[in-house]
């Protein structure tokens, strides 16, 4: 699987679908508008830079085949995923215009589960994609290689973003995934810092397999999702948790500085699913500051050496008794000088 070719869009900023996801997720989260209009918030990549396969080339439910071992492994799901943001802060647009970014995608490590022949066995698959800042000729312009790609920088801190994406396929989908009821009870933080509730809707879902061209059926129809998966309801993305996340920890961070000359920025994140999200279910997004660390030398490019930050983010859903920790996830923050301006700001 680690030879496959992951097609893969580079180019410019999509930045009406960036647009477009925060106008998406105000219906749901407090969200302010963006501070500068061609900002690219942490984990808002998602909508850019998705290849668009051909239909044949989807499985039966929807998902890409090139990212499965074979047709017998027909569910998949996605289980979490790590972020490097090894740029503190990204912009659709730099001195010289609409900024590109080269993109590889590849599969990086796959791992049995289980028996090989066993009904119950699984097969985790990571996808790695790297963001690039590209090599610019002298009008400060991308240049390209023989096959029409971009050229990525050969500057030692080229990559802008890394996303490892842990995905399983199975054979059949387990009972713990069928029940809209939390099967078991895992315990969450009692004391966050800040914290949002929303209900995500069907309207929700649509729009963001669409922003992401993503066409796996258990998103978009239900009727599929219960006959065939065994689903009680539709599921909420993997990727859009994670967005989730991402804005309500931001949105806590924003209000930490409020005035201040300095912006809390996030460096890397890290989340596991650990039990579904199901469409029109409640569920809170929370996040808790835990203590200082060093700053991490090898990524921190600006030479801005405060402490770094580390913090709990999770989704929780349920009430009262039924409430249960569903998604963990934990970030590093930095503190990082504010752009003065966007006409300031350097773009990689």
């Amino acid at each position: 699987m680690k030879s496959r070719v992951l097609p893969t869009e580079e180019g410019l900023w999509d930045k009406d679908n960036i647009r477009a996801l925060r106008k998406t997720l105000q219906s749901h989260l407090l969200l302010p508008q963006f501070s500068y209009p061609n900002h690219v918030p942490p984990g808002y990549h998602q909508v850019s830079f998705n290849s668009l396969p051909d239909e044949h080339e989807l499985s039966h439910d929807g998902a890409e085949q090139r990212h499965a071992p074979n047709d017998e492994w027909k569910f998949r799901v996605w289980t979490g995923g790590h972020l490097d943001f090894q740029k503190p802060f990204l912009w659709t647009e730099g001195r010289h215009g609409p900024v590109s970014v080269a993109v590889n995608e590849k599969i990086t490590d796959t791992r049995l589960v289980g028996n090989a022949d066993a009904h119950n066995a699984k097969v985790m698959v990571t996808i790695t994609k790297n963001l690039f800042a590209p090599e610019l000729d002298a009008q400060g312009q991308p240049v390209r290689g023989s096959r029409n790609q971009i050229c990525m920088s050969k500057a030692e801190h080229n990559i802008l973003i890394r996303e490892q994406k842990y995905l399983c396929f199975m054979r059949e989908i387990p009972d713990s995934l069928k029940s809209a009821s939390a099967v078991r009870k895992i315990a969450f933080p009692s004391d966050p810092d800040y914290s949002q509730t929303m209900i995500p809707s069907a309207t929700l879902l649509f729009r963001f397999s669409a922003l992401t061209r993503n066409a796996h059926v258990i998103h978009l129809d239900g009727d599929y999702t219960r006959q065939v998966y065994g689903l009680p309801k539709l599921l909420v993305h993997g990727p859009l948790t994670s967005v989730l996340m991402l804005d309500v920890l931001g949105k806590a961070l924003a209000l930490k500085i409020h005035g201040e000359a300095s912006a809390l920025t996030i460096r890397n994140f890290q989340y596991k699913n650990l039990l579904p999200l199901f469409v029109h279910e409640p569920i809170t997004i929370a996040c808790r500051r835990l203590h200082d660390t060093k700053p991490d030398t090898t990524k921190d490019q600006n030479g801005f050496a405060a402490a770094w930050q580390k913090w709990d983010v999770w989704i929780q859903k349920g009430e009262g008794r039924d409430a249960t920790l569903a998604v963990r996830g934990s970030a590093m923050v930095s503190p990082e000088p504010c752009p003065a301006s966007e006409r300031e700001r350097d773009p990689f």
